[in-house]
C-alpha cells in the first residue's frame, strides 16, 4: 500500500519506552490514518484534514444514494454530511471504489452499491471528530486519494454459533465482517436452531430462532455480506465440540438414538433410511430460514468408523458417497450450492497428503472422481504455511471450485490467501471457531480481511484501530452493557483455550 504519512508510526517504540512516550510532539512518531482492508492504491495525509461536510457519489445503482444517506445518519447523526448522487456508469469492477477527499469535500466513484459501501467504510475507517471541543461538534477527514479492489472475490469467515453464545455476539462478527469487507458468512448452528419440523433437534434453549436469523440476515443483506446457513450432515452429528461429551439430541431425547451412530452418536447412521428423510425436511427448512441464499454447507468432516452392525455390514465408503450426492441433490433443488470440509474425500495414510488433513478410505478417495461437480470443496490447513499446497493443487486439478480455509496461525494464513490470488484456490474461507474473542479474534479478522483483499497480503495495523472499529460496531449496535464491549466480556480474562 502506498501511502504519504510525515512520519510512520512506531507504536512498540512509545509503549516500551517511557522517556521517548513524554518526549514533546514534533519529536514523536505519529499514528497515521490506516484502513483495514488495507486498499489496493493509497495516499493519505497524516496532518491536512478538511470538514466532511459533502459526499458526491458517482454511482448507476440509483440505490447507492439512499444506502449513503441512511448510513452517514446513523454514523454522524445531525452531523452527518450532505449526499449528492450521479447515476452515470463507469468502468469499475462490482466491488471496486475510487475515494477522494479534499477540501471541496469527498468523491466517490463506483458501479454498484457494494463498491460505495466499501468506500463509506473505508471513509468511517478515517474519519475523526473536530478537534478542540468537549463534544463532537463535526467531523473532519484526512486528504486522500484511494483507488481499491479485492485481490480475491470469494472472502468468506466461518462463525460458530455455540450453546453459550448469544445473539448479539453473532450479530457483532458478522458486522465486523461486512466492515472488514469479507463478503460471505457461514454460520454453523451446534445445536442452537430451533427447528420446527423437529423440535426436539438441539438445545430446547437455543438462540438461534427463525426470528433471530431474519433479524441477522437483515442486517447482514443491509451491510452487503451474504449469510450462508450449515447442518453437518455426517461427522459432528453430536452438534457439540468433541471433548465436551455432549449430544445436542441424545442428551435430553434418548428415543433418537436409531438416527445416530450407537458408540458416541459422532456419526449419522448412513444406513437408516430415517436420516435422510430427516436430514432433508431440516436442509429445505435452514435454507428457507436464511431466505433461499446460493450456497448451503453441508460439513462432512472428522468422521469416526461406524459401529452400527448395519453400516458395518455394507461399504461405508460407498454408503458415504451416496449419502453425499443425495444430500446435495437437495441443496441443488433448492436452488444451492453445497459446500463441503474436504478431508474425508483423502485417503488416510498416503503419502501425498503427508502433513495435510486427510482423514478418508481408499474407496471415499477414488469416488470423489465421480462427485458432482458443483459441489465446493473447503479445503481446511490450519498449521503454519508450506511451500507447496498439494492439496488445493488436488481438488482445483479434478475440476471442484475450492476454497482455502485457515485458522489462527497468522503466516500460515497469509501463504494461504497468497496460496488463492495465485490461482490455488477460488476464494478463501477463514474459520473462528471458539476463538471468536480475544487477541486470537483480533489477529484472524485482521490478517484474513487484509490478505483477502489486498495483493501484498501484509499488515501493519494497530491495535488500537481494531479496537476503534470494533467499539464503532458497538455504537451501531446501542450497546449499553460494559461486557459487550472490547475483545473479552471480563476486564480480566481467562486464557482461551487453545484446542479445538
Amino acid at each position: 500500500m502506498k501511502q504519504s504519512f510525515f512520519a510512520l508510526a512506531v507504536l512498540a517504540l512509545i509503549s516500551f519506552s517511557p522517556s521517548l512516550a513524554a518526549a514533546p510532539a514534533p519529536e514523536q512518531a505519529m499514528i497515521a490514518p490506516q484502513i483495514c482492508p488495507e486498499p489496493a492504491s493509497c495516499e493519505i495525509s497524516a496532518t491536512e484534514y478538511h470538514p466532511l461536510n459533502l459526499v458526491r457519489i458517482e454511482c448507476p445503482d440509483k440505490a447507492a444514494g439512499e444506502w449513503a444517506r441512511k448510513h452517514l445518519t446513523e454514523w454522524y447523526g445531525i452531523l452527518a454530511p450532505k449526499v449528492k448522487t450521479s447515476t452515470k456508469k463507469t468502468k469499475l469492477g462490482d466491488e471496486a471504489y475510487e475515494l477522494t477527499t479534499a477540501k471541496n469535500g469527498v468523491e466517490i466513484t463506483a458501479q454498484t452499491l457494494q463498491g460505495v459501501r466499501y468506500a463509506l467504510y473505508s471513509l468511517r475507517q478515517i474519519a475523526i471528530p473536530k478537534r478542540g471541543t468537549l463534544k463532537v461538534e463535526g467531523w473532519i477527514v484526512p486528504k486522500a486519494a484511494i483507488q481499491d479492489k479485492p485481490a480475491l472475490a470469494f472472502r468468506g469467515i466461518h462463525i460458530c454459533w455455540f450453546h453459550e453464545r448469544e445473539p448479539w455476539e453473532i450479530e457483532r462478527l458478522i458486522r465486523l465482517a461486512a466492515y472488514y469487507k469479507l463478503n460471505y458468512a457461514v454460520i454453523e448452528s451446534w445445536g442452537t436452531f430451533r427447528s420446527e419440523v423437529a423440535p426436539w433437534y438441539g438445545w430446547p434453549d437455543g438462540t438461534m430462532t427463525k426470528q433471530e436469523v431474519a433479524r441477522l440476515k437483515a442486517i447482514a443483506d443491509d451491510l452487503g455480506i451474504l449469510l450462508i446457513p450449515q447442518i453437518n450432515v455426517f461427522g459432528h452429528a453430536t452438534m457439540s465440540r468433541g471433548g465436551a461429551g455432549k449430544h445436542a439430541v441424545l442428551d435430553l431425547n434418548p428415543e433418537y438414538q436409531p438416527l445416530f451412530e450407537p458408540v458416541g452418536g459422532w456419526n449419522w447412521c448412513l444406513s437408516n433410511p430415517e436420516v435422510r428423510k430427516l436430514l432433508t425436511k431440516l436442509i429445505e427448512e435452514r435454507l428457507d430460514a436464511f431466505g433461499n441464499p446460493p450456497y448451503f454447507h453441508i460439513g462432512g468432516d472428522e468422521a469416526h468408523a461406524p459401529s452400527c452392525p448395519d453400516c458395518i455390514g455394507k461399504s461405508y465408503s460407498q454408503l458415504f458417497l451416496d449419502h453425499i450426492k443425495a444430500m446435495n441433490k437437495v441443496v441443488q433443488k433448492k436452488g444451492a450450492r453445497t459446500m463441503m470440509w474436504h478431508d474425508m474425500l483423502l485417503e488416510k495414510g498416503d503419502p501425498r497428503w503427508k502433513g495435510f488433513v486427510h482423514n478418508g478410505t481408499e474407496e471415499t478417495a477414488a469416488g470423489i472422481r465421480d462427485f458432482p461437480r458443483d459441489i465446493i470443496i473447503c479445503d481446511w490447513y490450519y498449521k503454519e504455511p508450506k511451500e507447496v499446497y498439494p492439496t488445493l493443487d488436488y481438488f482445483k486439478g479434478l475440476g471442484f471450485t475450492t476454497l482455502t480455509c485457515p485458522w489462527k496461525e497468522r503466516n500460515g494464513l497469509k501463504s494461504l490467501v497468497k496460496a488463492a490470488r495465485d490461482g490455488k484456490a477460488d476464494g478463501i474461507l477463514g474459520t473462528l471457531w471458539h476463538h471468536d474473542f480475544g487477541q486470537d479474534m483480533l489477529n484472524i479478522y485482521l490478517t484474513l480481511a487484509n490478505s483477502a483483499w489486498n495483493a501484498g497480503g501484509e499488515t501493519s495495523y494497530l491495535r488500537g484501530m481494531f479496537h476503534h472499529h470494533l467499539r464503532q460496531i458497538g455504537w451501531d449496535m446501542k450497546n449499553t452493557d460494559p461486557k459487550r464491549a472490547g475483545i473479552f466480556r471480563e476486564e480480566l480474562p481467562e486464557e482461551p483455550v487453545l484446542n479445538n
